[in-house]
């Protein structure tokens, strides 16, 4: 029995990076984790779920239960929507990660 069995997780920008090992980790856990990325390029152009859904590939095949959501965190619908995702998917929600962030190149100011 794992110590989050019956647990349900969202974490966003969980298609990469610090996401992606939390989102695995508390899938190993006994987490069912709604997976959220919006999968955007560095331009932030192009969203799509295919990094989401990687993800939950990956912990279906390591035995978890997980959920790919590609909705935006910048807006209180997509919120809405991934919150929705967990409770009609999973039932309830118990635990939430925000990780979603995104780094764009920059010149230093002179």
């Amino acid at each position: 029995m794992g110590l989050l069995d019956g647990k349900v997780a969202v974490v966003t920008g969980a298609g990469s990076g610090i996401g992606r090992a939390v989102a695995l980790g508390l899938a190993d856990a006994g987490a069912r984790v709604v997976v959220n990325d919006y999968g955007v390029s560095v331009d932030g152009r192009e969203p799509s779920s295919a990094t989401a859904e990687a993800v939950v590939t990956e912990i279906a095949a390591r035995g978890g239960q997980a959920l790919a959501s590609a909705e935006s965190v910048a807006t209180v619908a997509g919120g809405r929507a991934i919150v929705d995702a967990a409770l009609g998917r999973f039932g309830g929600l118990h635990i939430l990660v925000c990780c979603a962030g995104i780094l764009r190149e920059a010149r230093p100011a002179q």
